[in-house]
């Protein structure tokens, strides 16, 4: 981020697909909203355009993300079979989204 106070970062950053990729992983989602500030803050701060979020396959994730999906679909628009086939051959995905794993 940026600077040595700051003690935000991504969980994983990919190069080599176009522009840098954040990663951020959730095992457990809460507030959806609140993980969109975080993560749009983290997005201007860190200069990065393009983000994954990596939620883990569970049934209180995958409720969550149905209640919140017409708000994450703006933030997150790109599907999860695009980021996985772009990114499994070095493609850039062309934007953001969400993978539940």
């Amino acid at each position: 981020m940026r600077g040595p106070r700051d003690q935000r970062a991504w969980d994983a950053v990919i190069f080599g697909a176009g522009k840098p990729i954040g990663v951020e992983a959730e095992t457990r989602l809460a507030d959806v909203q609140r993980l969109e500030r975080r993560i749009a803050l983290k997005q201007r701060d860190s200069h990065v355009e393009r983000v994954i979020v990596v939620v883990a396959d569970t049934r209180w994730n995958r409720d969550a993300l149905r209640t919140a999906s017409s708000a994450l679909a703006l933030a997150f628009p790109v599907p999860r079979s695009r980021i996985i086939a772009a990114l499994a051959t070095g493609q850039d995905p062309g934007g953001s989204g969400v993978v539940v794993l």
